[in-house]
């Protein structure tokens, strides 16, 4: 595929604009990359009037990629700017900056490529492994529990970081470091992350109907893959309610303001919601990794309507050319049916930003995920050590995330790091 002069200056200039910082990684997990894949390979993409629709066909990248939907979808969580959220960026111009700088980091960037490849043959080995356990009768989580963090490894030590199966972990490489501030795949952060990516894309689909080239709209669909990696993370029960803004901005130091969200982003993955959305329709939301249990049956076809229907806003604009009239996308979007005030049938919620009092609350019981009650008056790490005591100990990369702070003789005493091998880097510093 060959990009316009237009197009190729548009998107190198905003990269020149942007300054990449790097950042240690707090490790948050989103929708597992095979599912990620699967839901845009499950979308259908048109290219002419009378055309059926094709699933899983490949895009052609400028930098060469041969990539699906699904695998674009899927790279989100690989190709942002460490420290840069789209999400977080002072003005729509810069979030468009951010945007673009991502996208083309995956898709025009000709040294990319081998890298890009190698994380693509690592997500078909996650995408067997997990398709040798259904046929078997295996839950979905349970075949990702047994997997363990073997596949972020490997991403780690592709993306430039460690690779030791033992301390990879005090290595961050890219993917490990975007997790710092992987703002832009919760809640109202993750729709404007996508919001900004597929405006950007409707805009590259009316140039291709202006120049009536399809290569145009086959990047137009790829730059709308991207964005809708954020869109699927919405959907996913763990990302609704947490705040993972505050919890790093408001808690000192932010390692354990983003090591609490943890606790709570899993908790909420775990427990499911109830949700409803703007077109009346009910459900209960799942978490990361049970895209493919049989109960979120309601929840993947309303999430696949919602990515179906943005890819389709793609091809009324090429067709058009001219912005929808409709984006029906929005309501489609699933809200919680409760919140801290209207608690019955979900977890409460372990935090939560009152934007009254401009506080950031946390459940009085958090061993109680059914405690109504909430209080402002308490400590980041007090908080962090009697979560880690009541629900077992912290991951290595969180135990790496601490060993790297400030915090990290505390973390020792009070028994929050007990890996041998991050207490040695500790000792050695």
């Amino acid at each position: 595929m060959s990009l316009s002069h237009r197009t190729t200056l548009l998107i190198f200039l905003w990269i020149s604009l942007l300054q990449i910082n790097t950042a240690v990684a707090a490790n948050s997990p989103s929708f597992a990359s095979a599912e990620h894949v699967a839901i845009g390979n499950s979308i259908n993409l048109y290219f002419s009037n009378n055309s059926p629709g094709q699933a899983g066909v490949p895009l052609l990248l400028p930098n060469g990629l041969h990539l699906t939907y699904g695998d674009i979808v899927s790279s989100g969580d690989f190709y942002e700017l460490p420290n840069q959220p789209i999400s977080q960026a002072n003005s729509e111009t810069e979030r468009r900056a951010r945007f673009l700088a991502a996208f083309s980091s995956l898709a025009i960037d000709p040294n990319v490529i081998s890298e890009a490849t190698q994380i693509m043959d690592i997500i078909r080995s996650e995408e067997k492994t997990l398709s040798d356990g259904l046929k078997r009768g295996e839950k979905p989580e349970d075949i990702y529990n047994k997997i363990g963090h073997e596949y972020d490894r490997q991403f780690n030590c592709i993306t430039g970081g460690g690779c030791s199966s033992t301390a990879w972990w005090l290595e961050p490489g890219r993917y490990l470091t975007l997790a710092t501030t992987d703002y832009d795949h919760f809640g109202d952060n993750a729709w404007i992350t996508y919001k900004t990516g597929h405006q950007i894309a409707l805009e590259q689909a009316i140039h291709a109907h202006e120049t009536k080239d399809l290569k145009k709209l086959e990047l137009a669909y790829a730059m709308n893959a991207f964005a809708c990696h954020f869109l699927t993370d919405r959907f996913a029960s763990g990302h609704m309610r947490t705040p993972r803004v505050e919890l790093p901005r408001e808690v000192t130091p932010n390692v354990i303001g983003s090591l609490l969200s943890n606790y709570m982003h899993n908790e909420e993955n775990v427990s499911s919601l109830h949700v409803h959305n703007l077109r009346g329709d009910r459900w209960i939301a799942y978490g990361d990794r049970s895209y493919f249990n049989p109960q979120a049956n309601d929840h993947r076809k309303i999430l696949l309507e919602a990515v179906q229907d943005s890819a389709d806003q793609i091809f009324s604009a090429f067709q058009q050319g001219s912005l929808p009239m409709h984006d029906n996308v929005y309501a489609l979007i699933p809200q919680p049916d409760e919140n801290a005030s209207t608690m019955s049938l979900d977890i409460a919620p372990l935090f939560y930003w009152n934007d009254e009092t401009k506080k950031l609350m946390r459940r009085s019981d958090m061993s109680n995920p059914y405690d109504n009650h909430w209080t402002s008056d308490w400590w980041g790490w007090s908080t962090l050590v009697e979560l880690e005591r009541e629900r077992g100990g912290l991951s290595n990369e969180s135990q790496a995330l601490l060993a790297q702070s400030t915090l990290a003789e505390n973390a020792i005493q009070d028994g929050l790091i007990i890996n041998k091998d991050i207490i040695a880097f500790i000792k050695k510093k």
